[in-house]
């Protein structure tokens, strides 16, 4: 298909996707602002920037050229061949094989009977483990999965080779896939369309019922991120994977999706970002069973495309410490829910790609829905917002823009919210002024301020653990002798200021000396040097008043005169 017979097929299919989107909401105010600009700008750049993609997928029998998609359900998958199992294994396992040593051969042919026939019963199961266990000792556990015994015993048998793109990898590759293979119940939609990344997210006020909603559903204003709609449509390597609630009708693949997740890959790098899952309830937090499901489809559609083993290591992406980034795309408005470990973010790296992968960044600038031009955030620019589309971004009442408070919400996003919104949601930060969703806490001094402004300005009195502005606290050394900072009222009630040094320190820790005729109070570490104890008296003094006597005291002025004295007496 030629590339403008492809961008107007799309332009189509975006439009009919805004029909079908607004077709069961109770309104359609937001939809009807789409524009052409829009459509066509979104069509054009989206075909475009994921041609590399697409080129890649038409490789595959699951791809389908109307849908901009791939289509992978039962008939795309099968349940295990086993003799196709016992071929393979055979053929990786021969140079193990040797005519000299039959009991060995005997006990190699056995241990592949333990991956051949599942359907064996228990007796001869028990013989294949015990073949295992001669062969390999550490291979097999109960509960493992076969191809990491069979990877395992191939170890052992010294036929691995890890050599990128080796016979051995790839024949592995082919067993595991095979013996990992099943059949699916359902249909999954791997998309490029716009017109399905644009309804990434159900609508919101579904008289159906809410299912799959989130901030990137496209008839609300509630949240800034459904800009990242058009933001993820437009970039050169994000993939959307859904099932919906009837996947032979069209219409609910753009109003009734049941899961959706979001795959990133740039074709040839051989890695591979899994984004977070969500299903008919919304955004999940941790790892989904449909997750894995999803990914090893992906991954096997990715490889066979670029004609490799299908071999990944898969790792969680948050803390990787592979030196894995993957950045938001300039002006990218959408939510970067990958970045978040509750999310359960998955990175993919394919072994024949485990030392040259690249990082890239996902998403880039969205499109306004009223002039089409590039935008960072939410579905209009500043100036085709107007009067009239003033609402509160809590309650999505309509509002006089004078009445709109600017807050802020827990990701540090600004929000525009009714007077309601506000005294309901938010708390007022006495220091920048501000309103904030996620909280204000109470200082020392009685003012509640927001997290941000608290480590900013303020920190925590290390005696009474309140916390106080950063100019009114004050250095001193505490009763272990360390240096810590403290409030003034701490300062006031237990801590004495040394008179050498000039620094504060807890009355517990202070001493009393003299120096110059007075009484002082100083620190250990100043008495450690410049002081000394009279011999004479016990008392601390300045070493400046301190003498040296002839019989090797170390004396004050009132017991050296004191001992003159007596020795004019005797």
């Amino acid at each position: 298909m030629m590339m403008q017979e492809k961008i107007e097929m799309v332009r189509q299919q975006i439009w009919q996707a805004i029909r079908d989107y607004g077709k069961h909401c109770e309104t359609t105010e937001i939809l009807d602002d789409v524009s052409d600009k829009f459509v066509d700008r979104l069509a054009e750049d989206s075909v475009q920037a994921k041609e590399g993609l697409r080129e890649m997928f038409r490789k595959s029998p699951a791809w389908n050229e109307t849908l901009d998609a791939l289509v992978i359900n039962g008939t795309r998958t099968h349940d295990p061949n086993y003799n196709r199992v016992h071929s393979l294994a055979s053929e990786i396992l021969y140079d193990a094989i040797s005519p000299m040593d039959k009991t060995r051969s005997k006990l190699i042919c056995e241990a592949i009977r333990f991956f051949t026939e599942p359907s064996a019963d228990e007796e001869q199961r028990s013989e294949f483990i015990s073949a295992i266990n001669v062969l390999a000792p550490k291979a097999y556990a109960p509960g493992k999965k076969p191809s990491r015994v069979f990877k395992a015993l191939c170890e052992a048998l010294g036929v691995v080779d890890n050599t990128a793109g080796s016979d051995f990898q790839r024949l592995y590759a082919e067993f595991a896939d095979e013996l990992s293979s099943r059949k699916i119940n359902f249909k999954l939609f791997v998309s490029l369309n716009p017109a399905h990344f644009v309804t990434m997210s159900n609508p919101k006020n579904d008289r159906r019922g809410g299912m799959l909603t989130s901030c990137h559903s496209f008839n609300s204003t509630e949240y800034e991120y459904n800009n990242g709609c058009s933001g993820y449509a437009r970039d050169n390597c994000t993939m959307i994977a859904f099932t919906a609630a009837d996947p032979y009708s069209p219409e609910t693949l753009n109003n009734r999706k049941t899961t959706r997740q979001l795959f990133m890959y740039l074709p040839g790098n051989g890695l591979l970002l899994q984004s977070r899952m969500y299903n008919s309830s919304g955004g999940t937090n941790g790892a989904q069973a449909e997750s894995k499901v999803y990914r090893d489809l992906i991954q096997r559609e990715i490889s066979e495309c670029e004609d490799a083993p299908n071999l990944w290591k898969t790792h969680k992406y948050c803390d990787n410490n592979l030196g894995i980034a993957i950045g938001e795309g300039r002006g990218f408005g959408g939510y970067a829910d990958w970045t978040y470990s509750g999310f359960a973010p998955m990175i993919s790296i394919r072994n024949d790609h485990a030392e040259d992968f690249k990082n890239f960044d996902v998403g880039t600038y969205g499109l306004c829905i009223q002039c089409g031009c590039e935008i960072d955030a939410k579905l209009y620019c500043e100036d085709c917002k107007g009067d009239d589309h003033c609402y509160c971004d809590d309650c999505e009442c309509e509002c006089d823009e004078d009445d709109l408070w600017t807050v802020y919400d827990r990701y540090g996003d600004e929000r525009h919210v009714c007077e309601s919104c506000r005294i309901e949601s938010y708390s007022y930060c006495d220091c920048c002024e501000e309103y904030y969703e996620c909280g204000v806490e109470e200082v020392g001094d009685g003012d509640y301020v927001c997290r941000t402004c608290r480590d900013t300005y303020y920190s925590k009195c290390d005696e009474c653990d309140k916390y106080f502005r950063r100019d009114d606290m004050f250095d001193a050394i505490n009763s272990d002798g360390n240096s810590i900072h403290i409030c003034e009222n701490c300062r006031d009630n237990y801590f004495v200021k040394c008179d050498d040094c000039e620094r504060y320190i807890h009355e517990d820790y202070a001493e009393p000396a003299h120096k110059h005729g007075n009484n002082v109070t100083i620190c250990p570490q100043c008495r450690d040097h410049g002081y000394s104890t009279c011999d004479g008296c016990g008392e601390t003094y300045h070493d400046d008043d301190l003498h040296d006597c002839d019989s090797g005291e170390c004396l004050c002025d009132d017991c050296k005169n004191k001992n003159e004295k007596e020795e004019d007496v005797a």
